[in-house]
């Protein structure tokens, strides 16, 4: 008669060993899990149960229970709604979802009354503005002001170079929304990600670009 928990357990390692060939961390742990409880048997069905190999193995499988809940539940749709989706398509849609909301959430949204300063020209700025609502007046270095509106950075071209203000920047709406990050703050959470803070600087600079022709036609 064959011995089904000695069959199982080669099973099991076998499948164990095979997960260890799979890229994606999901389905290793799946697989790992798997192979890990056919193992299971071969501590229970003999003279006397081997609790402590028993013990650990089901630590293990907990532990890889656990995170794959946590990789399905980080691999869901993210569904962004309201001024998250809008401020996302219109202008952060080069980034992930994911990494847009962690961005997001950096921010604070203020509201702003007409003639307000933003920024000075020649003086540090330590903030990063996204307009969202309202209409803002830039005047440059010789005097000629331009008006911007929604879903155009302001302090931009500071948060890159860490320059002075190159321009005196107000609000000219009866009241205006803004999203404004500390830009240490995003900064200091771009640097943990080369290939995020270069994606950012991107999409910066395309705002940039965009600012000029507006301006210059």
């Amino acid at each position: 008669m064959p011995n089904i928990p000695f069959l199982l357990a080669n099973l099991g390692f076998a499948i164990i060993l095979i997960s260890l060939t799979f890229r994606d961390i999901l389905w290793l742990r799946v697989l790992c899990v798997l192979g890990t409880v056919l193992v299971f048997p071969l501590y229970v069905f003999r003279d006397e149960i081997v609790w402590t190999s028993l013990g650990w193995n089901f630590a293990g499988v907990l532990i890889n229970l656990l995170q794959i809940v946590i990789l399905i539940l980080y691999r869901r749709p993210l569904v962004l709604k309201g001024i998250e989706k809008q401020i996302y398509t219109s202008v952060f849609n080069a980034l992930n979802p994911r990494t847009f909301v962690k961005i997001f959430k950096l921010a604070k949204l203020e509201e702003y009354i007409d003639n307000t300063i933003l920024i000075r020209r020649n003086d540090p700025v330590g903030s990063l503005y996204l307009i969202i609502d309202g209409n803002v007046e830039v005047t440059l270095e010789d005097n000629t002001e331009r008006i911007i509106s929604s879903n155009i950075f302001i302090g931009e071209q500071a948060f890159i170079t860490g320059e002075t203000a190159s321009a005196t920047v107000r609000i000219l709406s009866d009241r205006a929304t803004l999203l404004k990050w500390d830009s240490r703050t995003l900064q200091d959470f771009l640097d943990k990600d080369a290939e995020l803070s270069n994606t950012f600087d991107l999409i910066l600079t395309t705002d940039i670009i965009g600012k000029l022709r507006r301006m210059g036609s």
